[in-house]
Parts: C-alpha cells; structure tokens; sequence
C-alpha cells in the first residue's frame, strides 16, 4: 500500500468500493455542508477472481481491489482509513417481514431501546444454514396503526410495528469476501447492497415514491429491483451482464476478448436496424496478426440476438415482482450495459414503459468522464456513507491497511 500519503487533519471523508465482476470502483468525496459532496478522485481498475459478482479466486480479488485503492489514494494525496462496500451477487435475494412490540416505558414514549427491539424482531426470519442476513432495509414504522412514520423515537404510543426488508446472501459469499480482504490485511468499515447504492445516485424522490424499476447491468450480472413508497420492495440478480454480448462477438468473429470488448464500445448498437450498412469494422483475430473487415449490421446482429435475450429475462423478473401499472416512474437502466448504443430505445419499444438513462446526477458537478452509468454504484456509495455513517475525520493514522477494520469485527460476530 501506499505509504506517506499527504494527511490533511479534520476533513471528512467518505470511500466508496464497488467489487465488481469486470472492474473494481473506489470513490473519494468529501462533504461539505454548503454545496454538498466534493469528489475528490474516482479509479477503475480491472477485476479478477471473480465470477457473476462471487469471488472464485480470493488472492486474484484481494490484489485487484489492493491496486484500485492505492491508485485512490495516489490521486487524492489522502490515506483511506475506511470504505463503505458495495456488495452484490447471483445469492442475493430480498425478503419483506413485519414485527411488532410493546412499548415498554410506563409513559408511552417510544425510546431507541423500543426501536431497536422491534427492529431486532424483524429479523427472526428462518433461513437455510447456508444463507444469511447481510442488511436489513426499513421500509416503515407504525404507531398505534398510523402508517408512514420514518422514525419512532420520541413518538407517544402504547404498541410499535416496523416493516422491513431484508437483503439475503449466501453465508460462503460473505465469509470470501471477508477473507479476500485479509489476505492485503485489509478491513472493510461497512457494506451495503448494490441497488440501494445505485438509488442514491441515479434516482429522484419522486421516482422512488411513485414506484420504478432500477436495472443496473454489469458485466457479470445484472441487478433488477423495483422501489416504491421511498423504499425498495423487491429485488434479484440475474447471473448474465455485458460479459456475455462480448463473449458472443469474440467466438462468432473469432477475436480475442479484448478485441471483441473494443469493437461493442466503439461500433456496437442495441439493434440491427440501428447500424450501418455501409460500415466496414476492421477486427483482428485471436492471434492478432490478421486482420478482416465485417459489416456494422453482422455486428449489431450478434449483439442484438443477446440483448434480447437477457431483455426477455429482465421481464419475466419483473413481472413476477410487480405489477407494471405500478412503474409510475418507468424504468431506469444503468451500469456499463447501459452505455451500449440504443439500449434504452430498445428497453423502451421492448417493455412498453418509458425508460431513461440511469446516471449518477445526484451528485453536482460531476465532470463528462466521472458522470457515467458505470459509476453509479461507487458514487452512490459516498451519499449512502454520507446519510448513514460518521464521515472519517483525516488523521495521522494508517492508510488502507484499516480500510475494512468496522466489517472484520461485524462479520466475526455474525460467524461465531
């Protein structure tokens, strides 16, 4: 790690990592309470050692997300001390429970103790040996039968109910995880699930209030859930993404992946009918010492024949998560998949609801090459951080080696 990096005392920084399939993500920013979030630096660097958002190689991992955060740190001038995480995969799953408790002072106040009991109780759900909780989301508190209260303490009433949703993952996910980062002797501060990351950054209130579907497609996998009354309802991951289009080009082109990564960046569109006849694209072979020339159209076809296919998928989840007359607020595609060509024309024509393009606006004065799809889960991560933890205040400790201390102890608690 890097080490003598410029410390500034009393600032206050938020980090946020998204371990992603195709590419690790950290974010910097620093908060100021006149114009809000600074970005202080944001790094992409290639992902290895995992598969459909689980890591199959822990060493792999452990070095990818090591060179993202030093390359962070370089940049910023800034040790990290923590890191909020972004945590994904093809295990998740969301479930809705309801509890209710008494309130145990004589005077009917409603204390933090009450809250947090009730709270606690929402959590009794059975699950299998291998599965466990990692988030529990709360959609809303009831007082007395008086619906829509977001935060109890201090209320008069004699019975409180909460309603959650809890954010389930396979236990052998989250113990790799904790242990990829100990090879680098790393610990996480905190983690939460990707889409409430990619909510903070890409969606309005309005949105979230009147109900919409979030897809974020990765490059392994993509996050289909669907929010409402201000809260997400329901949620799943699909074990396809962005990878596959360009797997699919570079075995009917016969290309490397690399070269079949560059001409759906630089040529590729959601549709046949969107591309263009007369285009020749130069492609190397796999050896890369010869070189031939396709049509745009051959292209599109190839890429198009996936699209639809992972757009087909996309639905059916939906549909079984909701009805579509409530998506008063349409559909938001974002991640890198959304960054190819047409897609969200296509969503639209495919889904028959109105979609937008999903990009990281809730932070201001993000430049063109940081306000991108791709980034809505790191960037996500700093307002997340910023409404539901202590902003680290810069001092003269270590850097990154204490990145994940908070998660370590959180997680040898949850495994005892």
């Amino acid at each position: 790690m890097l080490k003598g990096c410029f410390r500034i005392n009393k600032r206050n920084i938020v980090v946020g990592l998204d371990v992603g399939t195709s590419a690790i993500k950290a974010a910097m920013g620093e908060i100021n309470h006149i114009h809000g979030i600074n970005v202080l630096g944001l790094v992409s660097y290639p992902s290895a050692g995992l598969r459909k958002g689980n890591i199959v190689d822990i060493e792999s991992t452990a070095r990818s997300v090591d060179a993202c955060l030093n390359e962070l740190e370089r940049i910023s001038g800034v040790e990290i001390m923590k890191a909020l995480t972004g945590f994904s995969g093809i295990s998740i799953s969301a479930v809705g429970n309801h509890a209710v408790v008494a309130v145990a002072n004589p005077k009917f106040e409603i204390s933090r103790e009450d809250k947090e009991r009730v709270l606690h109780s929402a959590q009794n759900i059975a699950l299998p040996p291998d599965k466990t909780i990692v988030q529990v989301i709360e959609r809303q508190y009831i007082v007395d039968g008086y619906e829509g209260v977001t935060d109890p303490v201090g209320m008069v009433g004699s019975r409180l109910e909460v309603e959650v949703v809890a954010i389930i993952a396979a236990t052998a996910a989250i113990q790799n995880l904790q242990r990829s980062a100990q090879r680098i002797n790393l610990q996480f501060d905190k983690f939460a699930y990707n889409q409430l990351l990619v909510a903070e950054s890409v969606l309005t209130s309005s949105e979230k209030e009147m109900g919409v579907a979030v897809v974020d497609m990765g490059g392994g996998t993509t996050e289909i859930s669907v929010f409402g009354q201000g809260s997400v309802l329901s949620t799943t991951v699909l074990p396809v993404g962005g990878d596959y289009i360009t797997k699919d080009l570079a075995i009917v082109l016969r290309t490397s992946l690399e070269e079949a990564a560059r001409i759906k960046e630089a040529y590729g569109v959601a549709a046949p009918e969107m591309a263009r006849d007369n285009l020749a694209i130069k492609i190397r072979n796999i050896q890369g010492n010869e070189v031939k020339e396709v049509s745009q159209r051959l292209v599109a076809e190839i890429i198009s024949s996936r699209v639809v296919e992972i757009l087909e998928m996309i639905y059916t989840e939906i549909q079984q998560m909701t009805y579509w007359d409530t998506l008063a607020g349409g559909m938001v595609i974002t991640g890198g998949g959304a960054q190819l060509a047409g897609i969200v024309e296509l969503m639209e024509s495919y889904m028959d609801i109105p979609v937008r393009l999903g990009m990281p606006d809730n932070i201001k004065g993000l430049s063109e090459a940081v306000n991108l799809p791709q980034n809505s889960v790191a960037l996500g991560g700093l307002i997340y951080g910023f409404k539901n933890m202590e902003p680290a205040i810069i001092e003269a400790k270590p850097g990154v080696s204490s990145v994940f201390h908070k998660l370590n102890d959180w997680l040898k608690e949850l495994f005892a």
